[in-house]
């Protein structure tokens, strides 16, 4: 595929969270580099990871496998992790088919998905 989707990764840190905000298309020509450079991200010092996919507007299996990949990798630190999407949106469908919330939850708000790790149940 000459001209594949263009995926936008933004990383920001807050209180122990690490917030990475996925913009534009995830697909097989991005999802690989874009799983590790969010995985190297997240230190073991971290609390979790809040996967922003609020504004991404296509996602397709291998993107998927990234998220299971990235759920799979924090579980087994004992880290949180969150997928933010928006209900209405192409993702989170992708996400309910594929019945991500076996993985990690997903929230339709990034803000909330951040506290959400910040102050976890009793």
């Amino acid at each position: 595929m000459a001209d594949g989707g263009m995926v936008g990764l933004e990383i920001e840190e807050r209180d122990e969270v690490v917030i990475a905000r996925l913009t534009g298309e995830l697909d097989i020509a991005e999802a690989t580099f874009t799983g590790e450079a969010i995985a190297a991200a997240v230190s073991t010092a971290r609390l979790g990871l809040v996967v922003d996919c609020s504004k991404l507007e296509f996602i397709d299996s291998s993107g998927i496998a990234m998220l299971f990949s990235l759920a799979r990798r924090l579980a087994s630190r004992r880290q949180s992790m969150r997928v933010a999407a928006d209900p209405e949106g192409p993702v989170a469908r992708v996400l309910e088919i594929v019945e991500f919330e076996r993985a990690a939850p997903v929230v339709a708000e990034p803000e909330a998905a951040i506290t959400d790790i910040q102050s976890p149940p009793a």
